[in-house]
């Protein structure tokens, strides 16, 4: 089996050429709360309608994080603690996330009927 190597990630280049230091940090501001926000989709299957909710840009040969809640969670309640924790910001700055929410557990849905077989 080959052996995992560490890789060195350094994309520090700026977004404009000859932008001033603190033009450019506050572009990525504005940038990073722009992507924090997420953006969610929804996609019709034979088994109802499913959401998810991207966050970042997906990068050329890199691999996406893929989450999929619990039972009676959404990718909110399950994942957000997880991603928000201090540690994990110099991870997910470098994936895109991808949040799949099952059929009838994304936010706001409304409370299946009594009798209801999931």
């Amino acid at each position: 089996m080959a052996e995992l190597q560490e890789v060195q990630i350094t994309e520090e280049k700026p977004l404009l050429p000859g932008q001033t230091p603190e033009a450019a940090k506050e572009a990525e501001l504005a940038a990073r709360i722009l992507l924090d926000q997420g953006q969610t989709h929804s996609v019709e299957t034979p088994y109802g309608s499913v959401t998810f909710t991207v966050y970042g840009t997906p990068k050329p040969k890199r691999p996406a994080i893929l989450t999929y809640h619990d039972v009676g969670l959404n990718y909110k309640s399950c994942f957000q603690p997880l991603f928000q924790f201090e540690d994990m910001q110099e991870i997910i700055q470098n994936f895109v996330r991808v949040h799949v929410d099952a059929p009838g557990m994304e936010e706001g849905a409304p409370v299946f009927p009594l009798g209801y077989q999931y």
